[in-house]
């Protein structure tokens, strides 16, 4: 364990309780968003497969593309916060900075307009 996540053992002894849980459900929170990123690749691959070879779509119909960023920015995201959760476990500060949070939901309002439906609006 040592030599995955030297990040989590280092300092262990001199860390509060409080410290050491912090670490530990970061530890956990990293695993289970790698997973998810991880399978969300996999669907992404898939589905761009599916949607720019398998069907007989226009690869350059806007909705394609919004369908396929869409996704793109999503796992993006997940890897920002997956990121921002690793940095905050080997720095010896608190749990997430406030910064951190407000520029994934920046991220996340961004996305949802970059990919909104302007059509389904009128």
């Amino acid at each position: 364990m040592k030599k995955w996540f030297p990040e989590l053992l280092e300092n262990w002894p001199q860390l509060s309780g409080y410290q050491r849980f912090e670490r530990l459900v970061s530890l956990v929170l990293t695993i289970a968003i790698s997973g998810v990123v991880l399978v969300a690749i996999y669907y992404l691959v898939l589905h761009v497969f599916d949607l720019l070879f398998v069907q007989t779509r226009d690869p350059f119909d806007y909705r394609v593309f919004q369908a396929v960023f869409d996704m793109i920015l999503t796992v993006l995201i997940a890897m920002e916060f997956n990121n921002s959760i690793v940095r905050t476990m080997s720095e010896r500060g608190g749990f997430i900075h406030v910064e951190i949070v407000v520029l994934i939901a920046i991220m996340a309002v961004v996305r949802k307009f970059m990919v909104m439906d302007l059509d389904a609006i009128e």
